[in-house]
């Protein structure tokens, strides 16, 4: 067969073949060959047919009471007949205020989120023995039954032992000493997780899948090593036995994929996941600690599932199950010895690499972050003084997620909303697409000479994966890049003439893709979405950052393509557009010759970022804002901290108000094909006062955790309770006010030293591990108390040296001979907010 098939497990086959010829030049007519001696030019070999996805190995899926069937094969889900790759979210409903889960669970929807995934933590539910809590921040049924009110599926994660960076992992401290073998087959244990999954039964009866409910899936256990006869895939059945007995029925059971692939077959899908860098790694000095070839289009995940596809399929029969990631990094914690600092294009660039590599369900670890609920008896968070590995921040799970743990939209949610915007519009197109590897991968992190490019086609249709991003490493712009696909039908030229592709960019684009009856054989512009509205539809691209954007029709099935402000050439076998300059109103139209028209907007990347699709009294729109924007029924909630960007545009047009009650004023105009909505909102002062009540003392002596066998040596441990004594110390005064027209205040520090703590009164309210990042606490979830007592912060100084990793751009702010406790800036942000109301 003249091909082969590259993904972590797309599990055909080809795939070993594939592995097995790509490791050197020699790979011959598979995968892609360089074309000139730059390399920048690829020959990918599309002539043979993609085979079909095998069925009935799995014994999965199911039927809801209302009718709908999900299913799964080898390589993706089926939902309702229809292929489906879904986009899932982890949010930590017991890491949340209950009264803000439903704003969260509505801007996860607003950003492309599709399933809610959640750790069930068993500490947080029964610290003290045979005292279950299922209330306020831990009422696992309603936050549930919210998902299921917005649309949104939820694929729980039972454990019994999760991880989540929690103390035991999650285990209660009373479950430890009653019994010893834990995670096994052992008689006692398997007693106290029977009445834990129980419990979770009642707590979600009604709301599985087959009640007509929200919940489709359930993990297994987390990252599962135990071996032995009382171990391995014999308690992994025994816990989804237990699980079904007590109710917790689902289409879906699966395990992590790593770091071993012993589970029971055909019984779960072991997803995988992978992150741009790791808190838990004992390294201080190299960035990232793991090789970065995440950032390839690959085989397999870093750490979490690293293995040719030779061995996986060879040894573990993996052939048989789909791609799906449950934690692809959607951000990085930070652990006292080491503290990543994330960049939004970090993680864009892993989801085009992902998704290039064949993920049929992709799943973010975490989409929002939170913070450690108040323990009953202990503090809840990961430490080495309870025998882990990696000291957590006790309060604060920010993870630098996309939606942060005072529901801060990042940068890295609009960059991942326009992937998100693709795969729910064309993921069943993307889905039954294969994979197709190039013969060369980098030979190593540092190598940038060749280009990460990958295809996923079936049936000559696809889309090209283009990544020239890695972090941590300069990449080389590249010239002359082009890729030549050989099809069935003959020869195709992506694009027409070579191009430049920038450094520190990724991208995907089209191939033959059907529209309306006429065919668009590629586009350097990359595919957003696509809105019908019952008459013409809309599809929208944007141009990629320093390559024009270029469109070439099929002439066989496109009759015309007109537009102002283009350049549209008529040739023997394709229409193309280019000359395009892209913005708001970019925009031409094709008719297909079948008769039937779409029109196509181009957009800037920032415009692009700034694309929502409100869905208003049940009707779709296409909407662009500056401002953060959500919406349910008949209400779009607009969301800034600068009240100067509160305006929507609106298309098509329809008949909006200001909420009744708001003190907002709205002007409505018509420019070009959007509807303005300009929101006037009136600026409201903070009062508050701040002062500093203590210098810092000298920074605590370096103590060191335990030694563990997988890492090289002890790690530098968090300084005890007693060093904040000598923590540097200010106080925030907030008077009684009225903040009308104000969803959250931000306290943001610039700060530098080791550890900050936010207290009132007595009460720890938030910390942060420093690491050169703004640290921000949204002030008004801890309203009243906010408003009646001092906010005490207190940083503890930090000395040059100390044994921990930070990023080079956080060290610059630590004196070089010397020790800092410092707040170099101070202010409270307000963000605004505007309901519309549509009529």
């Amino acid at each position: 067969m003249n091909r082969c098939y590259f993904s972590i497990r797309s599990y055909v086959l080809p795939a070993v073949i594939c592995f097995l010829l790509a490791a050197g030049p020699g790979a011959g007519a598979y995968g892609s060959r360089p074309a000139d001696d730059e390399g920048n030019a690829l020959t990918f070999d599309l002539r043979q047919p993609v085979p079909p996805p095998e069925t009935g190995y799995l014994e999965l899926g199911g039927r809801s009471s209302t009718g709908e069937d999900l299913e799964v094969n080898s390589q993706y889900l089926v939902l309702d007949g229809k292929p489906w790759l879904p986009v899932m979210g982890e949010f930590h409903y017991a890491r949340y205020p209950e009264k803000d889960w439903e704003t969260e669970i509505l801007k996860m929807k607003a950003g492309g989120v599709q399933i809610v995934s959640t750790y069930v933590f068993w500490i947080y539910h029964e610290e003290v023995e045979g005292q279950f809590d299922w209330s306020g921040r831990r009422d696992l049924r309603r936050f549930v039954e919210l998902c299921a009110q917005h649309g949104m599926y939820v694929y729980l994660r039972i454990g019994p032992w999760d991880h989540g960076e929690v103390r035991n992992g999650g285990f209660p401290d009373w479950l430890l000493k009653k019994s010893p073998h834990v995670r096994e087959n052992d008689p006692v244990y398997l007693h106290y997780v029977n009445l834990w999954f129980a419990q979770i039964g009642k707590q979600v009866h009604g709301l599985l899948w087959r009640d007509g409910g929200p919940i489709i899936g359930v993990q297994l256990e987390n990252e599962y090593s135990v071996g032995g006869p009382l171990g391995g895939a014999a308690h992994i059945a025994d816990l989804k036995r237990l699980a079904m007995a007590d109710g917790i029925v689902t289409p879906l059971y699966s395990v992590t994929g790593w770091p071993t692939h012993n589970f029971p077959p055909r019984q779960v899908i072991p997803m995988l996941g992978g992150y741009p860098d790791g808190f838990w790694s004992g390294s201080i000095g190299r960035e990232p600690p793991n090789p970065v070839y995440l950032f390839n289009f690959r085989r397999a995940s870093g750490d979490m599932g690293a293995e040719t596809a030779a061995s996986m399929n060879a040894r573990d029969g993996l052939g048989h199950y789909p791609y799906f990631e449950a934690e692809a990094g959607g951000g990085m914690e930070t652990s006292y010895h080491r503290r990543p600092l994330i960049n939004p294009d970090d993680i864009a660039a892993l989801t085009v690499t992902g998704l290039g590599s064949g993920v049929n369900l992709y799943g973010y670890y975490m989409f929002q972050g939170g913070a450690n609920p108040q323990g009953k008896v202990t503090m809840l968070q990961e430490s080495q003084a309870t025998g882990y590995p990696n000291d957590l921040p006790v309060r604060s799970y920010d993870y630098q997620a996309p939606l942060g743990e005072f529901g801060q939209v990042r940068e890295s949610y609009r960059k991942l909303k326009i992937i998100h915007l693709f795969l729910n519009a064309f993921g069943s197109e993307l889905a039954p697409m294969v994979p197709i590897a190039p013969d060369q991968l980098p030979s190593g992190p540092g190598d940038t000479s060749v280009p990460r490019v990958a295809v996923r086609e079936k049936d000559g249709r696809g889309f090209l994966f283009v990544n020239n991003y890695v972090r941590k490493l300069a990449m080389p712009a590249r010239p002359g890049f082009q890729v030549t696909l050989e099809l069935p039908g003959g020869v195709l030229k992506v694009p027409s003439q070579p191009v430049t592709v920038p450094a520190g960019i990724s991208f995907i684009w089209p191939l033959n893709l059907s529209m309306e009856g006429a065919t668009l054989r590629y586009s350097t512009a990359q595919l957003v979405t696509r809105l019908n509205t019952g008459g013409a539809t809309m599809w929208v691209f944007f141009a990629v950052p320093g390559i024009a954007p270029e469109f070439a029709f099929d002439s066989e099935d496109t009759l015309n393509v007109e537009g102002t402000g283009v350049t549209i050439r008529k040739e023997a076998e394709a229409i193309r557009v280019d000359g395009i300059d892209a913005g708001r109103n970019a925009i031409f139209r094709v008719t297909a010759k079948d008769g039937r028209d779409f029109r196509i907007l181009v957009l800037k990347e920032a415009e692009a970022e700034n694309l929502w699709e409100p869905e208003l009294n049940g009707h779709p729109h296409l909407a662009l804002s500056r401002a953060d924007l959500f919406w349910t029924g008949d209400r779009l909630d607009v969301r800034t901290e600068n009240r100067e960007q509160a305006d929507v545009d609106l298309y098509p047009p329809t008949d909006v108000a200001i909420a009744p009650g708001e003190q907002h004023t709205l002007a409505v105009q018509r420019q070009g094909m959007w509807t303005e909505y300009r929101v006037s909102t009136p600026a409201v002062t903070i009062h508050y006062a701040w002062r500093k009540t203590r210098d810092a003392g000298p920074p605590p002596p370096v103590r060191f955790g335990p030694a563990f066998a997988w890492r090289k040596h002890p790690v530098a441990t968090v300084p005890p309770d007693s060093a904040f004594q000598h923590a540097a110390e200010w106080e925030l005064t907030l008077p009684k006010q009225d903040l009308g027209g104000l969803s959250q205040v931000y306290l943001r520090m610039e700060y530098a030293g080791d550890i900050g703590r936010a207290y009132l009164g007595t009460d720890l309210i938030d910390d942060n591990f420093y690491n050169g990042s703004a640290w921000e606490i949204g002030l008004m979830r801890f309203a009243p108390e906010i408003f009646e007592e001092p906010l005490r912060i207190e940083i503890l100084p930090l000395r040059r040296g100390t044994p921990i990793y930070l990023d080079s751009r956080a060290w610059r702010k630590i004196p070089a001979n010397g020790a800092t406790a410092s707040i170099e800036g101070m202010s409270l942000v307000p963000e605004y907010e505007t309901v519309l109301v549509a009529r």
